[in-house]
C-alpha cells in the first residue's frame, strides 16, 4: 500500500521539491501551504505522516503541531519537523511531542530515509 505524505510549507517551491523528492521514493504526497486545513486534510485523506514547517505565517507550525496532537484522531499520525532554526526545537518543550525534526537545508537521501522510518515502510 502506497504511504500518504503531507507536506505542509509555506514556501511553495520547498513544498514542490519534497514532492517530487517523496513521490520518486514511491509516496503519494498532498500539500497545504499553511495550517488551516492540515486537520481536515490528514482526516479526509488517511495521511501516514505529516512534514511540518515551524515557520510559517497565521497558524505557526507550532500550533499545527499542537492540534495534531491533541485530536484523537490525528494524533498517532507522525509528524517530522522541519525548519531552518532547529535551535528553536532545543529550548521549547512544545515540539518534542513531534516523532522527529530535521534541519533544513536537508539531504534528500535522509528526508527519504526519516519518512520511510516514521510510516514504517
Amino acid at each position: 500500500m502506497i504511504k500518504k505524505i503531507l507536506v505542509v510549507d509555506d514556501s511553495i517551491v520547498m513544498s514542490k521539491a519534497i514532492k517530487i523528492i517523496l513521490e520518486k521514493a514511491g509516496f503519494d504526497v498532498f500539500t497545504e501551504p499553511d495550517g488551516a486545513k492540515v486537520l481536515d486534510t490528514v482526516k479526509k485523506n488517511k495521511i501516514d505522516s505529516v512534514i511540518l514547517d515551524l515557520m510559517m505565517p497565521g497558524i505557526s507550525g507550532k500550533d499545527v503541531l499542537k492540534m495534531l496532537k491533541s485530536d484523537p484522531e490525528t494524533k498517532m499520525v507522525p509528524v517530522l519537523l522541519l525548519t531552518a532554526r532547529i535551535d528553536v526545537l532545543r529550548w521549547d518543550a512544545d515540539f518534542k511531542i513531534a516523532e522527529s525534526s530535521m534541519q533544513k537545508p536537508f539531504d534528500n537521501h535522509e528526508l527519504v530515509s526519516e519518512i520511510k522510518r516514521l510510516v514504517g515502510n
